[in-house]
């Protein structure tokens, strides 16, 4: 009796090794699959890395072309965009009755800086603003334009117009 007990107990250590190296050759296999695709990805980063730096680089010049940076406070960034629309009615021979800068508005990334603009001159003077408008860097957005005639209508001569404008402007929040 006790050799068969001896036997059984010789075969079952070998046994219940081999049952614990395949669990655990189990566990690996399955270790691997999981972090299979994440190599995948990580490897495929790696090799991108010139072009995904080119495009961080693409991103950051066009988010510059288009918003004011967050180092520049929000009130400077009114205050500059005001400015820029300011000189650019005036240079298009327009009379600016008012122009105010509003608080701003969060939105996702950015805060919304609300410019309100009235001026009065002839429609020429409008299109040529808002061509030039076109052209500005941070990018000057509008909002909403009302328009009207102002004083008879004479058929020979220019329209007198009063407009009022509702631009904004963009201004990251870091």
């Amino acid at each position: 009796m006790w050799q068969i007990a001896t036997v059984l107990t010789v075969l079952m250590v070998p046994l219940a090794v081999s049952v614990w190296v395949w669990s655990k050759h189990q566990w690996a296999a399955d270790q691997l699959e999981q972090v299979g695709p994440r190599y995948a990805r990580l490897a495929g980063l790696v090799q991108a890395k010139e072009r995904l730096a080119q495009a961080e680089a693409s991103a950051k010049a066009l988010l510059a072309a288009h918003a004011y940076p967050a180092e520049q406070d929000a009130v400077q960034a009114g205050n500059d965009a005001q400015q820029r629309i300011r000189s650019l009615f005036a240079d298009s021979k327009l009379d600016v009755g008012s122009i105010q800068v509003l608080p701003p508005k969060e939105l996702a990334a950015f805060d919304r800086i609300g410019i309100v603009l009235r001026v009065e001159g002839d429609l020429t003077g409008v299109q040529n603003a808002l061509t030039l408008l076109e052209k500005q860097s941070p990018t000057v957005w509008v909002d909403s334009v009302s328009v009207q005639t102002v004083g008879v209508v004479k058929p020979k001569m220019p329209q007198r117009l009063s407009a009022q404008f509702n631009f904004s402007v963009l201004r990251v929040r870091s």
